[in-house]
């Protein structure tokens, strides 16, 4: 049993130090800097808020995905745990991990709601410069003759280090993500109660 609880807490450990990676990415993603330095092991890159904020979503979806995996194994562990003792005590559980599991989904909406409002395109031949005011972002879910573009971060007018979006695939693409999420949050929150 001890061991059991010891995996339980190192997950919950592992879910809250990822999770307060999202949440530093989320803030990068605010910053308004032309980049913003990440240093991880003595390796330090730059970073602008439009690579965070464009890849943030599948990030987090891979974060989940993974997460999912070790929630896996650990119901594993309960089923095996709770079949070896006859009665297995009701603990009520508060409502802290479920926030915690609620917030990599949380974090792949705040990114994306920052790829709909903050970027828009870069002056190309294809697609004239977009102003950050009156640029229609409706046409990131319609316009498929958009095709791929340089893009402009709208917070500080960010173009060096942007990368390129192929709206409308991608814009649908990041919906699949949310919906990802939240199933993947849903199902880790079902599962947290079954065997306890």
């Amino acid at each position: 049993m001890q061991s059991y609880l010891s995996a339980e807490s190192t997950f919950l450990r592992a879910f809250g130090n990822r999770c307060l990676l999202l949440l530093f990415l989320c803030v990068l993603s605010r910053t308004g800097s032309t980049t913003g330095k990440a240093s991880v092991l003595g390796l330090s890159i730059d970073i602008s808020p439009g690579t965070i904020v464009v890849l943030g979503p599948i990030l987090a979806l891979l974060f989940l995905v993974s997460l999912k995996m070790e929630a896996d194994n650990l119901m594993v562990a309960r089923n095996d745990l709770l079949s070896q003792n006859q009665r297995a005590p009701r603990i009520r559980i508060g409502w802290a991990p479920y926030g915690l599991f609620a917030l990599p989904t949380g974090t792949a909406i705040f990114l994306f709601w920052q790829y709909f409002v903050n970027i828009v395109p870069a002056s190309t031949a294809k697609v004239p410069a977009a102003d950050c005011n009156t640029f229609n972002r409706f046409r990131y879910l319609v316009d498929f003759g958009l095709g791929g573009f340089p893009t402009k971060y709208c917070i500080d007018d960010i173009t060096a280090g942007m990368p390129w979006i192929y709206p409308p695939y991608q814009t649908y693409g990041y919906i699949v993500i949310i919906i990802s999420c939240g199933r993947l949050c849903y199902i880790i929150c079902r599962d947290w109660t079954k065997y306890r």
